[in-house]
């Protein structure tokens, strides 16, 4: 899998689990967080857009979960976006 691929670093173990983002569901996610921001005070529409448009991608996407336990902290998630067209891990928004 691409995901793995790219990170190199995956221990034998590891739970890989994956969800397909299409055009329905990210114009659901879309409505989520547009939800969300709207709640917690952000009515400025061009800011609204700007605010959701930099937490989901605009083209088809694969959610990919990394789980890995056994450490000390126990059972880590790791979620990676995956464009669907390119294969290519798209940048964490949070990052």
């Amino acid at each position: 899998m691409i995901v793995i691929e790219h990170l190199g670093d995956i221990p034998p173990g590891t739970k890989c689990s994956a969800v397909f983002f299409d055009t329905q569901k990210i114009r659901r996610e879309k409505a989520f967080y547009a939800n969300l921001y709207s709640e917690n005070g952000v009515h400025d529409l061009a800011v609204l857009r700007a605010m959701v448009a930099a937490n989901v991608p605009d083209d088809p996407y694969w959610l990919v979960s990394l789980k890995s336990s056994g450490g000390p902290l126990g059972e880590v998630s790791r979620l990676h976006r995956v464009d669907d067209r390119t294969g290519k891990i798209l940048a964490d928004p949070a990052s």
